[in-house]
């Protein structure tokens, strides 16, 4: 779950973007915990660097968002910071407090969902909830979480996931660097299981939703030991 502040004085405006971001969470398979602020200085009241991205906009009375953006640097350097603003010019201002884009109104969903997605980007490769796959129908968008198994067959990647099979071209190298968590195995050469699917072990290959897969013999203590770990955590 990805925590956000959206600050924005026009209600209009707030009701809009979490509306927006209610629609992405649902179309991309993320979940939002969306928190709503009418003023910056309530915002930034007893700020604690608890959210993963700020959408903020810049021209509000009183202290404008360029503003509490200083004064929120100071207290956070790491969240991600998305500027919604009818003014363009201020984007070179934007440098100054390490903003990762803006998203110009007036607001379309389309724009939203593009710059969103740009955003997501930059979080901690740990911290993204799904991965960008490039199909030959397009980019689609497959939740983490959704990831049964990923299959190798030469250059062709094959995500199994809940919604389906997705064919990317792609090595194993590249698709472990992807994938890149622990809650995933790699049972031998052409497989990587998702341990959250494993219902049984049976000698040398697993089970994981309904499907055999072969573990190759020097991994399998590792798979056990993976698989404890896994349950441990949870």
């Amino acid at each position: 779950m990805l925590r956000i502040a959206v600050v924005d004085d026009e209600k209009v405006m707030l009701d809009r973007l979490e509306e927006y971001l209610t629609q992405y969470g649902h179309l991309h398979e993320v979940q939002f915990e969306i928190r709503k602020f009418h003023f910056p200085e309530l915002f930034l009241a007893d700020y604690k660097p608890v959210y993963d991205m700020v959408l903020m906009d810049i021209d509000m009375p009183g202290m404008n968002g360029l503003e509490a953006a200083r004064r929120m640097r100071t207290l956070d350097e790491n969240v991600i910071l998305l500027f919604v603003t009818n003014l363009a010019q201020y984007a070179l201002h934007g440098y100054e407090v390490d903003a990762t884009d803006f998203v110009v109104k007036p607001l379309s969903y389309s724009k939203f969902e593009y710059k969103m997605t740009r955003a997501i980007k930059h979080l901690p490769r740990k911290e993204r909830p799904y991965l960008l796959l490039k199909t030959e129908q397009g980019t689609a968008s497959v939740g983490l979480d959704s990831v049964k198994y990923v299959e190798v067959q030469g250059h062709n990647i094959f995500y199994h996931t809940t919604q389906g099979a997705y064919r990317i071209r792609g090595s194993l190298k590249q698709t472990m660097e992807e994938l890149n968590d622990p809650q995933f195995f790699l049972c031998n050469k052409c497989y990587l299981v998702n341990l959250a699917y494993v219902t049984a072990v049976n000698g040398n290959s697993v089970i994981a939703d309904g499907e055999t897969i072969e573990v190759s013999r020097p991994k399998k203590k590792a798979l056990m030991d993976a698989l404890a770990a896994y349950h441990n955590r949870k």
